[in-house]
């Protein structure tokens, strides 16, 4: 066996291991016997017996994905703030993350440090997640004094809110708190730093234009679609393209070839084309403040430039399996408590292995404005991610492929002309607005356009959740017509 399928077989194990573990509530025991058959595999079939190494394999890296996952789960003692849940408590920590504001109040990621405890204070750890009055206004990295009642979260109706907040490694909440603020400065400097660069931008968004296009702009550009109206969130749900207003896998996938498309189309080299979309990939994670769902997310694109530029997909697959790894490495419970992860990593996978069958499929399509071109991509991540939105969220857009195809070739205007707005208002306010209405009239055509399919009768459907059994049985269909529309098996071995 080469080693490039011992690394497959390796890194796919790992992630399985981690799924049984996300579900299931196996003894350590267990995992240790697993590991130990495993184990008796590899021996006896190394190095001839293919069967008896991927068992072997099997064994071996189940176990150190079962591993990895318990220990990610912190334990509960003296020194975890979660272990003084349903106690009022006062403690100190600091901002972790940019806050959360909304109409009703901020939610804060509050970085515990210490607890007041028999008249002094001892070290604790953990973060809680602290929903406050908007007044007065905190920014990241300030140190507080926080005194309330910490309660744990539990799920609400059909939504995992405790399995949500988990994978940020939240396990305490905090309502309504009396806050002492004491210094600020703490935290990281660059993440503080590209924040206070965001602040910046998102006042002069809001300064060189109106509603709703302002927060429509904050959607594309920095991920902000809190601002936008609750009314035009739901016609961007029905019409499929709630993705282009909330920087994710699913978006920066599409955007990525679609940049990738269009500079080609504008007589740019191939090897300019990926600097130049690479570069776009990049200016995301900056305006975002480099969370860790857009770093994840900007992972996938690149993947799928590279497969793009390269064409390797035995390479493409080791390196996707492998960046899944990576990132499960450092947080293994996004594979089954983040949905945004699960629509970015299959979302890349349908546009690095179905979107090349799908463009023999529609090779008569014309090319003109990348209409080909957005309507293959679009379908390879919509059948790669129904059945995630069926499990999930019970909802079916039927209009979602022409929604797309209409929508999508003025995303990148909208985002290169609002940029240059942004740019011009950040150097001189009037020179921001003027700008601002060429910006405000591609921003106004895909409003337009959003709100005009919503309007139709038949545009969505509930359609109910499906069981995970369904979604495992899709996800193999699936699975089977790649691999038969390949052609070859040799096409996708690794």
């Amino acid at each position: 066996m080469s080693k490039s399928k011992i690394f497959f077989f390796a890194c796919l194990f790992f992630i399985v291991g981690i799924g049984v573990a996300s579900y299931l509530s196996l003894p350590l025991w267990a995992a240790f016997a697993i590991l130990v058959v495993g184990c008796g595999f590899l021996f006896f079939g190394w190095p001839h017996q293919k069967t008896f190494i991927i068992l072997g394999l099997a064994g071996i890296f189940l176990f150190l994905g079962m591993l990895r996952f318990t220990a990610s789960t912190p334990v509960a003692d003296k020194n975890q703030i979660s272990f003084y849940n349903g106690e009022e408590r006062t403690f100190v920590g600091f901002v972790a993350a940019e806050p959360d504001t909304r109409d009703s109040g901020v939610k804060l990621k509050i970085k515990s440090e210490k607890l007041e405890s028999g008249g002094g204070w001892h070290e604790v750890y953990g973060n809680v997640l602290v929903n406050a009055r908007l007044y007065p206004v905190f920014h990241y990295g300030d140190e507080l004094e926080i005194k309330c009642k910490l309660q744990k979260p539990e799920p609400i109706e059909d939504f995992a809110y405790d399995k949500y907040l988990a994978k940020e490694n939240i396990y305490s909440l905090c309502y309504w708190p009396e806050i002492k603020f004491l210094k600020s400065g703490e935290g990281n400097k660059i993440v503080a730093g590209i924040l206070w660069a965001k602040e910046k931008l998102v006042a002069t968004v809001n300064r060189i234009l109106p509603e709703p296009q302002a927060a429509f702009l904050g959607g594309l550009l920095y991920g902000a679609k809190r601002g936008i109206p609750a009314d035009l969130t739901e016609k961007f749900n029905i019409t499929g393209t709630t993705h282009i207003i909330a920087i994710s896998g699913y978006n920066i996938t599409i955007l990525a070839v679609l940049l990738l498309q269009i500079t080609k189309n504008l007589g740019i080299g191939r090897k300019k084309s990926f600097w130049i979309a690479l570069g776009g990939i990049l200016f995301f994670v900056i305006l975002t403040g480099a969370q860790a769902s857009v770093v994840r997310a900007a992972l996938m694109g690149g993947l799928v430039l590279s497969a793009t530029q390269f064409g390797r997909i035995s390479k493409i697959t080791n390196a996707l399996i492998f960046a899944a790894s990576a990132m499960l490495i450092f947080n293994p419970k996004i594979l089954a408590f983040d949905v945004g992860f699960q629509l970015s990593f299959a979302a890349t996978i349908g546009l690095v292995y179905l979107s090349p069958i799908f463009e023999k499929y529609f090779a008569k399509l014309p090319s003109v404005f990348g209409a080909k071109e957005t309507f293959t991509t679009t379908m390879s991540a919509i059948v790669l991610t129904l059945p995630l939105i069926l499990y999930n969220f019970g909802r079916i857009s039927f209009i979602a492929p022409f929604a797309n195809i209409l929508i999508l070739p003025a995303i990148p205007l909208a985002m290169a002309v609002g940029s240059i707005a942004v740019l011009g208002g950040l150097i001189y306010s009037s020179l921001g607005q003027v700008l601002g209405w060429l910006a405000w009239l591609v921003l106004s055509y895909i409003i337009k356009a959003v709100e005009f399919l919503a309007a139709i009768p038949w545009a969505s459907g509930e359609a109910g959740k499906i069981h995970w059994i369904f979604l495992i049985i899709f996800y193999l269909l699936i699975s089977w017509f790649i691999w038969w529309k390949s052609g070859e098996n040799k096409k996708l071995n690794v």
